[in-house]
Parts: structure tokens; C-alpha cells; sequence
């Protein structure tokens, strides 16, 4: 449990200001409130906009934990396929540190969406779509997520993983200041390339 948690928590503070400033932009207009403005909004939009991205992240840990106690039996899942998986994810998350342009974002389900709607559901299907959003932290969290496997283990490590994203996301009550966090985005791109090596010795020792 305690290896667990441990994983969640590096992973989401590793990516939570990717998360940010990458996906964000894309739903700034519906989050910051749009024609409804003022403090109390912004933070109604933001609470519906995190309650959608955790409700993908649930779901995430119930289908893959599932998943993982499925093919918990299949020897060459654990002994090739998975560790595989972690060493080309991890090093994608090194990447994704150490690059000043994501070259995921535009691929990202967030992309897809128009973030100028004024429907007070937006925020929350915006989040499920953000939540689901293929990026190289929410595929290694998937990848953990089957490795460990169980139902309970995944809506566990996701649940970890959404509340330490989901931090960096309170600027957003300030708005106005959201572009001064520099010096956190560049820490946050520092830990990414940490736990990228971190998962890449997960993935050696299990071959």
C-alpha cells in the first residue's frame, strides 16, 4: 500500500503542472468563468471542471485494476510486455520533463473540445475529457495501475494521483495570475524527468 501511494503521489506532482499548462489553455475561457464572472463562479466552474476529471480518473482505476487482476495469471504480461511498457512510458515522461512544447497536446482529447460553450455541465464533461486525455502520466498510471492490479488498488492510486494534479490547479481561483507560476512548471518539468527514471528502474527489475 505504502509503494502505491508513494507511486501516485510521485507521478501526480511530477505532472501536475504539465497538466496545467498544457491541457488548461484549452478550457481557460470556460474555467475563468466566461460571461458569469466573479470569484464565486470561477470557483464553481473549477469545482465542476475537477469533480469530471476525477470521476474519469475512478473510472480509469475500477476498468484497469480490474484489468490487472485478469491478466495477473499470464506470466508473459509481467515478464515482458509490462516492463516494456514502463521503460518506453518512463522515458516518454523524461521527455515530456525536459521539452518546452508537448508533443502530446495535440493529440490530447482536451483539443477536441470548444471551450467557448456557456452549458453549466461544460466544466464537468470538460474535465471527464481532460481526465482521459492520453497523455505519458495517465498512461504510466494506467500501466502501474494494471501492474499492481485490483479494483481498490486502482481507484486508490488514482484517486492519490487526481488529489496531488489536482493542486496545481488552485491558482485558478486567481486567474489573473495563473501565467506568473513559471518557476513551479519548470520544477515540475525537473521531477517528471526524476520519475521518469524512477519508473524506468520499475520496469529492469521486473524483466
Amino acid at each position: 500500500m505504502e509503494q502505491l501511494a508513494f507511486r501516485a503521489l510521485m507521478l501526480g506532482l511530477s505532472s501536475g503542472a504539465s497538466c496545467l499548462g498544457f491541457c488548461l489553455p484549452v478550457a481557460l475561457p470556460t474555467l475563468a468563468g466566461s460571461h458569469r464572472t466573479g470569484f464565486k463562479a470561477t470557483a464553481l466552474n473549477l469545482a465542476t471542471f475537477l469533480l469530471g476529471r476525477l470521476s474519469a480518473y475512478l473510472l480509469s482505476g475500477l476498468i484497469f485494476g480490474l484489468l490487472g487482476s485478469t491478466i495477473a495469471r499470464f506470466t508473459i504480461f509481467h515478464r515482458l510486455i509490462l516492463p516494456f511498457l514502463y521503460i518506453v512510458l518512463a522515458i516518454l515522461l523524461i521527455l515530456y520533463g525536459i521539452t518546452d512544447l508537448n508533443p502530446f497536446a495535440r493529440y490530447a482529447f482536451c483539443q477536441l473540445i470548444i471551450s467557448r460553450t456557456e452549458s453549466r455541465l461544460f466544466p464537468f464533461l470538460l474535465g471527464i475529457m481532460i481526465g482521459f486525455s492520453p497523455c505519458p502520466p495517465f498512461l504510466l498510471a494506467i500501466t502501474t495501475v494494471t501492474d499492481i492490479g485490483g479494483i481498490k488498488n486502482g481507484i486508490l492510486f488514482f484517486f492519490l494521483f487526481f488529489l496531488t494534479t489536482s493542486l496545481f490547479f488552485s491558482p485558478l481561483l486567481l486567474i489573473g495570475i495563473f501565467n506568473r507560476y513559471a518557476t513551479v512548471r519548470l520544477a515540475s518539468r525537473i521531477l517528471a524527468v526524476i520519475t521518469g527514471f524512477y519508473f524506468i528502474t520499475i520496469g529492469f527489475r521486473l524483466f
